[in-house]
């Protein structure tokens, strides 16, 4: 048999995984035993000491692992303590902006076509002012109404085909039926393709830099040149996505023969904006309750930029993150800048080990709208983040660690007419970089084990759909999973509980390298409640975790033989969303079967026992 090794503080495969952690270790175990119950108990420790910074190999660190065996032992039931990483990543989760919530539009009826009145018989078709697209696949247009008798409202739909087949090809078109005599069987038909004129800014006192918002609207128009339908929403879109700026524009007859110009009114958003919320969606050992605020400064500078702070507390956790963000250019590009750190402190049944720590992160980043259009969305972003990580007990550092992340993402959205409406949405992140363990014990355990010291990379994958099935009933599915290449450390492993993933588990309940998670969600508008904005569903999730990458001899310290499992769980919610801004959302969730992951405890990792969870969140944005 191999060298028996000390499990990870914070894994999924530390002592406090399963009941009664007390196992018969071979005589010849490298690491200190302390007797409990005529057997043997596996010592808590990250590595073969346990480390002191100020005597290291002394007596101090023999007694405090000792201790925290004891300590650990005598806990009736599994339980894995949070370390600062997957803190961290459940704190992100959370603060990340929140899936759009409103059902699918219905697509929008055909309209209906009068047939009524006087009715002709065309058989020709004659166009005036068409250059942008070949006049025969625009006849084509209108063989259907050819050679049989059509009222005039039929003639008028004919003519709109155009604008159809112009718009698909992003030409901003009038189609006009001009006074005539149709006696002769030929109609004309009077194209006028849209040609750029100017951006005319209308007198305003806005505290935005109307310039720059104009420079944006109309970077991709070009005087004289056909309208680009195309070209005008993205300017458009892109100078309302600039906090702190409203744009709209109206198109008007041109002062050149031709043209048509935009008449651009630029105005304010508030200066000021934010949300405050409180949840239980917070951690056992650092505190379920939480409250969460953030406050946003949208545009101080007149330019588009943005300074948000936002912070979450609970009984044993504080977090504290401040981001900044202001254009490139005039095409949408952004950069960023943030700053995050965390503080925690485990409760419960570890208060007496004084277990905390901290994660101190700083991001950069850019984006860019690869599309931007009402349908059809798309951006690509590129980050670059540094974490630092601090876990310690009983004043003693466990762990000390370093991770460089670089991450590319691709993530959209888009509408579509499908089976009566839907709304997609979706993101694909490829994430790579270097895991920096500082500590001499953690670097000598990991490198007969886990192996996380060094190169590491991962694909994560998100894509969701809202199906309108009918006015008031709509299914909504989501599908997470993450493809690691490497063994992970905590903070970016994934993780099948909590209320975003398998809501019959606790947070943090079966994290691992690599996973899959789908939630599928039955919505019922409730229109007879009397209650506008109240949504009612049912739910069925279901997931699957591999804990490591790549196993070792002696992975697994809860003797469960399994790397891979998985977790269902079913339930009920109610949601409401008022217009000024108040939300909330309740969940009753009970878990499907057994949790291969808690051996043969009937308890989850956080040490309840498993069975039906509630989950409630309430937030207001002013």
């Amino acid at each position: 048999m191999g060298k028996p090794r000390a499990p990870t503080y914070g894994s999924p495969h530390s002592p406090m995984r399963r009941e009664q952690q007390c196992l018969r270790m071979p005589a010849k175990a490298s690491y200190p035993t302390t007797p409990l119950h005529g057997r043997q108990c596996r010592v808590w420790q990250p590595g073969t000491a346990m480390p002191n910074n100020r005597h290291p190999g002394g007596a101090s660190s023999r007694w405090i692992s000792a201790f925290a065996s004891a300590v650990l032992c005598s806990t009736a039931y599994a339980q894995v303590a949070p370390d600062a990483g997957q803190i961290q990543r459940q704190i992100e989760q959370e603060l990340r902006t929140p899936d759009i919530q409103q059902p699918p539009k219905a697509v929008t009826p055909e309209t209906v076509v009068d047939t009524s009145g006087p009715q002709v018989v065309i058989r020709r078709i004659e166009l005036e002012g068409a250059s942008l697209i070949p006049h025969d696949q625009l006849i084509r247009q209108f063989e259907p109404y050819l050679n049989r008798p059509i009222s005039l409202g039929e003639l008028q739909a004919a003519a709109q085909t155009l604008v159809g087949v112009y718009r698909e090809r992003g030409w901003f078109v009038r189609v006009q039926l001009p006074e005539q005599d149709v006696s002769d069987g030929t109609l004309r038909v009077r194209v006028i393709e849209g040609r750029f004129g100017r951006i005319d800014l209308q007198p305003g006192d806005s505290r935005a830099n109307a310039e720059f918002v104009a420079n944006t609207v109309g970077r991709h128009l070009e005087a004289g040149q056909p309208y680009s339908l195309a070209a005008l929403e993205r300017g458009l879109l892109l100078a309302n996505d600039l906090p702190g700026v409203r744009a709209d524009g109206t198109l008007r007859a041109g002062q050149a023969q031709g043209t048509s110009d935009l008449a651009l009114r630029v105005s304010d958003t508030p200066l000021l904006s934010g949300a405050l919320g409180a949840s239980n969606y917070g951690n056992r050992f650092t505190g379920r309750g939480q409250g969460f605020a953030s406050l946003a400064l949208n545009g101080p500078s007149g330019y588009g930029d943005r300074l948000q702070l936002s912070g979450l507390l609970a009984e044993h956790l504080d977090y504290l993150g401040a981001d900044y963000s202001l254009p490139l250019g005039h095409d949408g590009l952004r950069a960023r800048l943030g700053y995050s750190q965390v503080h925690y402190r485990l409760g419960k049944d570890f208060a007496i080990l004084d277990s905390q720590g901290e994660t101190r992160t700083v991001r950069a980043g850019l984006d860019y709208p690869l599309l931007r259009s009402s349908q059809h969305n798309l951006w690509l972003s590129l980050e670059q983040a540094q974490a630092r990580q601090e876990d310690e007990t009983l004043g003693i550092t466990l762990r000390e660690r370093r991770l460089d992340t670089t991450t590319l993402e691709l993530r959209g959205d888009a509408r579509d007419a499908w089976g009566g409406g839907g709304l997609n949405s979706g993101r694909l992140a490829l994430s790579g970089g270097r895991a920096d363990l500082r500590l001499a014990a953690d670097r000598a355990q990991d490198a007969g084990g886990a192996g996380i010291d060094g190169g590491f990379a991962h694909l994560r994958l998100d894509l969701r759909r809202d199906q309108l099935l009918a006015p008031s009933l709509y299914l909504r599915g989501r599908f997470s999973s993450q493809l690691a290449f490497d063994n992970l450390d905590s903070s970016q492993q994934f993780s099948l509980g909590g209320p975003y993933g398998v809501r019959g588990y606790p947070v943090n309940e079966a994290s691992g390298d690599s996973g899959a998670l789908l939630q599928l969600e039955l919505h019922s508008l409730l229109p007879w409640a009397g209650i506008p904005g109240l949504d009612g569903y049912a739910f069925l999730d279901g997931g699957v975790i591999r804990q490591r990458h790549t196993t070792w001899q002696g992975w697994d310290t809860a003797d469960s033989g399994r790397n891979s499992y998985a977790l269902y769980a079913a339930g009920l919610g109610l949601s409401w969303s008022h217009p000024r801004g108040f939300a909330i959302n309740g969940v009753l969730a009970t878990p499907l079967g057994n949790n291969p992951g808690s051996g043969e405890s009937d308890h989850d990792q956080d040490g309840t026992r498993s069975g039906p969870r509630a989950w409630l969140s309430l937030s207001q944005a002013f």
